[in-house]
Order: C-alpha cells, then sequence, then structure tokens
C-alpha cells in the first residue's frame, strides 16, 4: 500500500469516526429532548377514615373517606376517598387510561372461609358484574366491580400549569372487600393482629405530545393506623410506588 492510499485510508476512517460521534451525539439529544416533555405520574400519599355506610344499617366500615386537616371540614354523605394524581414531568398526558386489577376472588375465599370461623351470618360471591354481599346483620348489596375497572382523563397537564391533582377513586369493590377482610380479621382469634390486605394494581396508558403511546404500572398499599369498637371503624393511608 502506497502512502497516499495510507493517507486515505486514516482519512476515511477518522470520516467515518467523526460521523458516527455526531450521529450518537444527535441521539442522545433526542434522546434527552423526549425525556424533558414525557409526562412523569406519582399518586401521593393519602390518609383517610373508615366508617359504616350511613345510608346502609351494617356495621361493615366500607364508607372510605379523604382525612382532612381542617378541623372544620367533615366528610359528606355522598363523598369517596380519592387518591391525588400529580404529572411531575414536563408534557402534558393525554387519553389517559387507569386500569385497576387486585385478586379479588382470593379476597372473596378469604373473608368467606372468615365468616365462617367468626359465624358471621355473612356470604360473598361474584358475577359478571360485580362483587355481592348477603347478611342479615350486614346487609345485602352489589358493589358494580364491571364499571370500576377502568377510569378514563381527557389530559393531565404538567404540575407547573395544573396546580390541582386529578382525584382518582379507588374502586368501592376493592374497598367493600378489604373493610370485610379487616372486620372479620378483627373477630377472628387466629387473625386478628394480621390486617394485611392485597395490594391493588394500576396499569397506566396514556400519549405524550407527540403521540407517543406510553404505560406505567403502579401498586398501592393500605396501611392500618388505628381501629375502633369491634372492627366497624379504622384510619389509615395508602401509599403507592411505581413498579414499571
Amino acid at each position: 500500500m502506497t502512502i497516499d492510499q495510507t493517507i486515505a485510508l486514516v482519512a476515511s476512517i477518522g470520516a467515518c469516526l467523526s460521523a458516527i460521534a455526531t450521529f450518537m451525539t444527535v441521539r442522545q439529544m433526542v434522546k434527552q429532548r423526549e425525556a424533558s416533555f414525557l409526562p412523569q405520574f406519582v399518586f401521593t400519599r393519602t390518609y383517610f377514615e373508615a366508617s359504616p355506610e350511613p345510608l346502609r344499617e351494617s356495621a361493615l366500615p366500607d364508607k372510605w373517606v379523604n382525612k382532612h386537616s381542617a378541623p372544620e371540614k367533615t366528610p359528606q354523605l355522598f363523598e369517596e376517598l380519592s387518591v391525588p394524581l400529580l404529572n411531575v414531568g414536563l408534557g402534558a398526558a393525554k387519553a389517559v387510561t387507569i386500569s385497576w386489577t387486585f385478586p379479588i376472588d382470593q379476597m372473596i375465599e378469604r373473608i368467606n372461609q372468615l365468616a365462617q370461623r367468626t359465624l358471621t351470618p355473612a356470604y360473598f360471591s361474584r358475577d359478571d358484574w360485580g362483587v355481592s354481599i348477603k347478611s342479615e346483620s350486614l346487609g345485602n348489596g352489589t358493589s358494580m366491580w364491571r364499571n370500576q375497572q377502568k377510569v378514563s382523563v381527557d389530559f393531565v397537564l404538567p404540575t407547573s400549569i395544573q396546580k390541582e391533582p386529578v382525584e382518582t377513586k379507588l374502586p368501592h369493590a376493592y374497598i367493600l372487600l378489604c373493610s370485610a377482610l379487616l372486620f372479620f380479621a378483627l373477630k377472628d382469634k387466629e387473625e386478628k393482629h394480621s390486617f394485611d390486605v392485597p395490594r391493588l394494581t394500576a396499569n397506566i396508558e396514556f400519549t405524550d405530545i407527540g403521540n407517543n403511546t406510553h404505560s406505567a404500572t403502579f401498586v398501592f398499599n393500605l396501611n392500618v393506623t388505628a381501629i375502633a369498637g369491634n372492627g366497624n371503624a379504622f384510619t389509615g393511608y395508602i401509599d403507592c410506588t411505581k413498579q414499571a
């Protein structure tokens, strides 16, 4: 190989490496730009109070409401527990869909076992529409789980623009079954000090301002802080962690 050929080869290699470096730099800039406008969701810790539903003669504490810091503000009759959803990213999220899941059949089976062990006349069941309770002492009713599995929000703006969070209501079927688990666990000698309940999972799908589709999974944990009476009232808080 002549000197001229060697020089040309080195120059070609240098140009190739320079092109690769330029491509990597541009690619990194594109990723940083996309990341800077990607919505980032968080659910904040929420404190709540649970008590029997006033419209239904029952001792079951399935009426969960947000615990207010202001003493003059009291829970309203139709108030429901909600967890604040915030977009801490810089970009807006569109067509937001929240899908709820939890081990509903396992919870029902465990509740019915506890009801039998505590000699409580109550039976829980599930069909295509929802979760039902039949009980002479706790009342009858159905929580329409079919209509609670998905929640849709048109858009969620960044917190720099949208100061108020999106109040996301937890599915009532989950609240009903958690209330029953805690109520019966307190009556059962073997599980009197075990108030662990299954986690609630939320899968969020949304699009960004560039119409790119994204998803994220969050897990909600229920923590009981105090119990009153025979388990017909309690206080606690809900934490949420991002899984993916």
